[in-house]
């Protein structure tokens, strides 16, 4: 009769709770991570539709095109998806000032075009701001056509938005870089064709902003059942961005986040309004705009708080950790104690279990220091 075998959940290697539950962390995210075939497969589709729009043949060309990628894949805070396609979102922004473009025209253009070529013929379908390409294994790309904005300068675009059918302001380049400025507070991080898809990091090269985003978006698709009421991308990204202090370790930024959002959402209430998230490099665009919508606003106070509670029981309990942790990021979390369980079972047999600079327990390698075997021999 065969018998089961079950990983042990390894006791913590060191004093620190803290350290250990930031190791467990590094392996959820590393779960949470596209797989390279995805990411592989975006890249290049992304690199098929931006040759066809600056192709001699595309209504755009003489307008010299500059098309970029744009959320989380440019961000590095991409999740994989609990069920349901993945996606990837970038920009094809007209060296033209919007002023002298009718908004929807421009939108329309670009269906009719990627309608009328080849490969996208059956694939594409009209949203409020963007042409999307849906291709036929759970994944779907959403172009959106800009035009410089003048007024604004700098990087600032306007885009179309077809139920206000007028312009709405953006910026998603100067959005990235502000985000990367924030990523590096750490001070350990103080380090004219289509731009490419950045590759992807492995999760030890991210910083703990980039991670603590990577968790609160899987605890959002976990937690809101409704779609329409699931703050967008974007948003929890930015607060994050914006609540950040420069922590290095992941378990400590996602609390000083937590504790400012809900310190912010407290202060609104009080002065009778709603959290109003606007893009730090553009202030003129409004990304929570959806909060207008007074029940979505709703839902996502009461889930915040939550997940703030959730959280700061978790660092001060003893017990039960794993299976908070997994209803707040859900089966991640099992696979990653499994791996977590074997790496550090196989490191210790071969005495070269060691914590990294950041304080994570690692297999040696430059910048740790050595933990002693145990081999068990005395008290137990």
């Amino acid at each position: 009769m065969a018998t089961t075998v079950t990983v042990p959940v390894p006791h913590f290697f060191t004093e620190s709770h803290r350290l250990q539950l930031d190791d467990l962390l590094y392996e959820i995210c590393q779960e949470l991570q596209l797989s390279p075939f995805r990411h592989n497969q975006a890249e290049e589709r992304y690199k098929a539709v931006a040759s066809a729009l600056e192709s001699e043949g595309s209504p755009f060309h003489n307008f010299h095109p500059r098309i970029y990628p744009q959320g989380s894949m440019r961000l590095g805070t991409t999740v994989k998806p609990i069920e349901g396609p993945h996606d990837l979102d970038f920009v094809c922004e007209l060296n033209i000032w919007h002023n002298g473009v009718a908004p929807l025209a421009l939108l329309d253009g670009l269906f009719d075009f990627l309608r009328q070529y080849g490969p996208y013929r059956d694939m594409v379908s009209r949203k409020n701001r963007c042409v999307r390409i849906t291709y036929a294994d759970e994944f779907y790309m959403d172009v959106l056509p800009a035009c410089r904005d003048l007024k604004a300068g700098g990087s600032c675009i306007q885009v179309p938005d077809r139920a206000l059918r007028d312009w709405t302001p953006s910026n998603p380049i100067g959005y990235a870089r502000w985000f990367d400025d924030r990523s590096r507070l750490d001070e350990k991080w103080l380090a004219a064709k289509a731009e490419p898809v950045p590759p992807q990091q492995a999760v030890d090269e991210k910083t703990a902003l980039q991670l603590a985003v990577q968790l609160i978006k899987r605890w959002r698709d976990l937690y809101f059942n409704d779609p329409n009421l699931a703050p967008i991308s974007v948003v929890l990204t930015t607060l994050g961005g914006c609540f950040y202090k420069g922590e290095g370790s992941v378990s400590a930024a996602l609390s000083s986040i937590l504790d400012a959002v809900v310190e912010a959402v407290a202060f609104a209430h009080l002065q009778g309004k709603r959290l109003l998230v606007l893009n730090p490099s553009n202030p003129a665009e409004d990304l929570s705009e959806r909060w207008e919508n007074s029940e979505a606003y709703r839902a996502f106070k009461l889930g915040i708080h939550q997940l703030r509670d959730d959280w700061k029981a978790i660092l001060h309990s003893t017990s039960g950790i794993h299976q908070a942790l997994e209803g707040l990021f859900g089966e991640p979390v099992r696979r990653a104690l499994i791996k977590q369980a074997h790496r550090l079972q196989e490191a210790r047999k071969r005495s070269d279990l060691g914590i990294r600079s950041t304080g994570i327990i690692s297999s040696l390698a430059s910048g740790t220091m050595p933990i002693p075997s145990n081999t068990f021999h005395g008290d137990r």
